[in-house]
């Protein structure tokens, strides 16, 4: 199996017939809203972003976009910065764009 179609390139899934499905529902979409995630987390600049807080700004169910932050931070393109409170005042990581990701950036450009 090419290492693309495994986590965290791919939805994951825990070898349940309901999360199998759920996984490949969302398969051909996934990259489309990782990129709209990293994108609201990237815009955040240090201030960074929850899970539930990236949720909110693109109206998309929290469920929907935990995995896809979970992926991000496994891809090492963004890393935890803090915590604070969310919408259910639990303490939440904070993601900000991970300086691997950055340097990565200016090394493929060359600068």
């Amino acid at each position: 199996m090419k290492e693309e179609r495994l986590y965290p390139y791919s939805p994951g899934h825990r070898d349940v017939e309901t999360s199998i499905e759920a996984a490949e529902a969302i398969k051909e979409g996934v990259e489309t809203i990782r990129n709209k995630v990293f994108n609201v987390i990237l815009n955040k600049g240090n201030f960074g972003a929850t899970a539930d807080e990236v949720a909110e700004l693109l109206n998309f169910s929290p469920f929907t976009v935990r995995p896809r932050v979970t992926e991000l931070f496994k891809l090492d393109k963004i890393e935890r910065k803090d915590k604070r409170k969310n919408l259910s005042m639990k303490s939440a990581y904070v993601y900000v764009v991970s300086k691997t990701y950055v340097n990565n950036q200016y090394t493929t450009k060359g600068i």
